[in-house]
């Protein structure tokens, strides 16, 4: 039986960039291998990605500091090796050693000869080895590595560009329930754009000031089946997730079309030798209570052959509810299992899946007269608790293939196809009579389809041309997507806002009268990539894209078809200057593209909205990668946005343009044993530049200027206390204007988080409070010209206590 680690020394994050400068200090690696000889066969290969792949050959953790092994080479090294005769030939030539230290084995600095003796032992390391790859677990806080910025696996020092990776560890610490939950502690996003939401819009946030509705969402390096014309969104289950990834600013010379901002990427979790096999129960407030379960491990005795199984079962009330007493409810049913091949260490195929079932009572729309506070009391709950619904049904299966050709060139594949089926039956204000209390009622029920093949297939190389040493990319990705919908009309009576009565009797269409159409999207793209080492210190990144995409929107009920294509050429250049001590300095250009559908005055389609962003920042690792402080100037700009035409009011034209400026600090350290920080600050300048509208020169709505975070978590190390940790977080977001002339604000809010836990022995009891304090605040609030609003609330305090049994 395997029990799990009551200590482990996690990599947290603090709160000044520019100010901590941290004691160096030991990775504490979990313990369990033999020293027996290991068949060996390591590629010559930059010295970072040769300690990483012997680690996982040898199931020995190798502890090491980005900066101290950059520009570094590793020669090629195969044969049967003890892990200390093979890491002593990776650092032959380096000037850097192995040593022993708290069951890993540690590289630094080789000593001067008077300084040989303060050096330990070699020891026989018999550990099992948690080393850290782009997709695997985040020891404690701090991520080193991530494929998200480049598809290629690199340090996030070296990814010139703005990344945070947020872990298990700390989405459970901070007791995340959704991926929305987890981004409530990221720099440069704004989430939960929504409030409550109980259709799963994980894309209602902002990323440096632009939507990322409809674009941003990928998962394992795929798109999402999503699109911001439909209901059919794809959901992902935060307990399924092994990291959540945050890219900063343009993406699209990797990943095709997509808004200025970024994207966030899901990484699931999937199948490992030393996966996790745990059961957990939960209960909260408003009735939650959650059973979920995650178990793997080795299928045959030869460890070829992996297994995972992640499943959950979820049932709650929102804090939405009507007058009557009814309570807008929440479920979801969650299966997630994946299967993992490996014949060799040349070869792997891992098969990906998960299914959804969602149901729950849908968005609780909410109405306040004109003239009404912004406060939750003064509005009233539109719908009808026996009428109104969400049902996602959600399926998706995929695989990721990796084979080695030779010492040089790795090829790989990664697919994936989903289906998504969505009912959604609701209520909307349509009038309120001349009375002031009568609200007349809008019915409408949406039937929606979207199926989804997303494929990409690329080639690394490495190779060396007189003194640069390069890592190559070339690879090829298409996206099909069919979307389907129908769109049903109703009647329901009226509703009096002063004194609400419910239950009234709601009649639905039997045929489609609203809407009856379809959309295909195909996208292909060509992409080429360079991480260029031109000697210790220098990394040039150069990469381009060009994308072919078409678009075909059918209308059946207008009888008209429309077909929209368009093409374009995305970059991005980065320059990282490594140095020794841990610094790392960084410039980067990128472009993106987001095709624009609809048509002007004269019937000709848009063209693509184009944004460029340059950016300059810093990042510092010390302390072997244990701690990370990054900050980011950026100056982002999206051009050809769509705009009133000034000749014909009825049409758009593409003459707007949104400039977005900022500074980003982020920082997660260790402050003392067992006492982790994690802070971030953003400033966000966003203005519109180019306009033909009352918006000219003004801030896009639901845009904060300054947002803020920090999280302290501290976990006693020794004595009667030993297990018990404690954690408290605070989060800040400013205010935002709700009109596009910038006359009404929505207040700002600061919230408390707090959370309580202990592990012993095979357990985990932990108490997680959001919204300590119980503070209503607003989210979103759009008023409209007659001055009645549409208002948003966020979270109110949510309590949730879980057990966990670990076996």
């Amino acid at each position: 039986m395997r029990h799990p680690h009551l200590l482990f020394n996690p990599a947290p994050l603090t709160l000044a960039i520019a100010l901590a400068i941290s004691t160096p200090g030991l990775v504490h690696a979990q313990a369990a291998t033999t020293d027996k000889p290991v068949a060996i066969s390591i590629a010559a290969q930059p010295l970072d990605a040769a300690l990483n792949e012997l680690a996982a050959a040898t199931g020995v953790p190798v502890a090491f500091s980005p900066a101290l092994v950059a520009g570094k080479k590793a020669p090629a090294v195969k044969g049967n090796l003890t892990p200390r005769e093979a890491v002593n030939q990776l650092l032959s030539g380096s000037g850097l050693v192995a040593t022993q230290e708290g069951g890993s084995m540690v590289i630094k600095a080789a000593r001067s000869p008077g300084e040989q003796g303060a050096m330990l032992p070699t020891v026989t390391v018999k550990a099992a080895a948690e080393t850290e790859t782009a997709t695997g677990p985040v020891r404690g806080y701090v991520a080193k590595r991530s494929t998200t910025g480049t598809k290629t696996d690199t340090s996030i020092i070296e990814t010139p560009q703005s990344i945070s990776v947020l872990g298990r560890q700390e989405m459970e610490d901070r007791g995340a329930l959704s991926v929305m939950e987890a981004l409530r502690y990221v720099p440069g996003v704004v989430g939960e754009r929504a409030g409550v939401d109980t259709r799963g819009q994980e894309d209602w946030l902002n990323l440096r000031g632009f939507s990322g509705f409809g674009t941003s969402l990928y998962q394992d390096g795929l798109r999402m089946n999503t699109d911001a014309n439909n209901y059919t969104n794809q959901r992902s289950e935060s307990y399924g997730l092994e990291r959540v990834e945050v890219l900063r600013g343009p993406a699209s010379v990797l990943y095709g079309k997509g808004d200025a901002g970024g994207i966030v990427n899901r990484v699931s979790k999937r199948p490992r030798t030393d996966a996790p096999r745990e059961v957990e129960v939960q209960f909260g407030n408003r009735n939650r209570r959650q059973l979920a379960a995650d178990i793997g491990g080795a299928a045959d005795e030869q460890g070829t052959v992996l297994y995972r199984v992640v499943g959950l079962g979820v049932a709650a009330d929102t804090q939405d509810e009507y007058a009557n007493g009814d309570a807008v409810s929440n479920s979801r049913m969650y299966l997630a299992p994946s299967l993992m091949w490996a014949p060799s260490q040349n070869t792997s195929l891992t098969i990906l899946s998960e299914f959804f079932r969602d149901r729950n009572d849908g968005f609780a729309f909410r109405y306040s007269p004109p003239g009404a506070s912004s406060r939750k009391a003064s509005s009233v709950l539109v719908g009808e608790p026996s009428f109104t619904g969400y049902d996602q049904d959600q399926a998706a299966i995929g695989y990721q293939f990796e084979h080695r050709l030779n010492d040089s060139w790795t090829v790989r594949q990664n697919t994936r196809l989903s289906n998504i089926d969505v009912t959604y039956r609701r209520i909307t204000a349509r009038s309120l009579a001349s009375d002031g209390r009568t609200l007349a009622r809008r019915v409408r029920v949406f039937e929606e389809n979207s199926k989804q093949l997303a494929i990409d297939t690329h080639i690394e190389g490495r190779l060396n041309t007189a003194d640069v040493e390069h890592k190559l990319l070339f690879g090829l990705d298409a996206e099909r997507l069919k979307t389907s919908n129908l769109a049903f009309s109703g009647e329901v009576g009226a509703l009096d806002i002063l004194n609400p009565v419910y239950d009234q009797a709601t009649t639905v269409s039997p045929t489609v009268d609203i809407g009856d159409s379809r959309q295909h999207f195909h996208q292909w793209g060509f992409y080429a990539q360079d991480q260029m080492r031109l000697n210790r210190n220098w990394l040039v990144t150069l990469g381009g894209r060009m994308d072919w995409t078409s678009v075909e929107s059918l209308d059946h009920m207008a009888d008209t078809a429309i077909e929209q294509k368009d093409n374009k050429f995305t970059g991005r250049l980065g320059i990282n200057y490594i140095t020794q001590s841990g610094w790392t300095p960084y410039f980067s250009y990128a472009t993106s593209f987001l095709p624009t559908l609809g048509l002007d005055a004269n019937g000709n389609t848009f063209k693509p909205t184009q944004g460029k962003q340059y950016e300059v920042g810093v990042k510092y690792s010390p302390d072997s990668g244990r701690s990370l402080f990054t900050a980011a100037l950026f100056d982002l700009r999206k051009n050809n946005v769509l705009t009133i035409d000034p000749d014909d009011p009825d049409f758009q034209v593409q003459k707007g343009a949104i400039r977005s400026r900022g500074l980003e600090l982020e920082a997660k350290t260790p402050i003392a044993r067992g006492l982790d920080l994690l802070a971030n600050y953003t400033y966000n300048d966003v203005k519109i530049t180019k306009s033909n509208d009352v918006d000219l020169g003004k801030t896009p709505t639901a845009t904060p200027t300054q947002t803020a975070s920090a999280w302290l978590n501290y976990r006693f190390q020794a004595g009667d206390w030993r297990g018990l940790g404690i954690g408290l977080g605070v989060r800040h977001v400013g205010s935002t204007y709700s009109d596009e002339a910038n006359q009404s604000r929505t207040p700002s809010f600061t919230l408390f988080d707090a959370a309580i836990s202990y592990d012993t022995g095979p357990w985990r009891l932990a108490l997680n409070v959001s919204n300590l304090m119980d503070k209503e605040h607003v989210v979103n609030c759009i008023e409209s010209v007659g001055g009645s609003k549409i208002c948003k609330y966020g979270q109110e305090r949510t309590v949730v206590l879980s057990a966990k049994y670990r076996f």
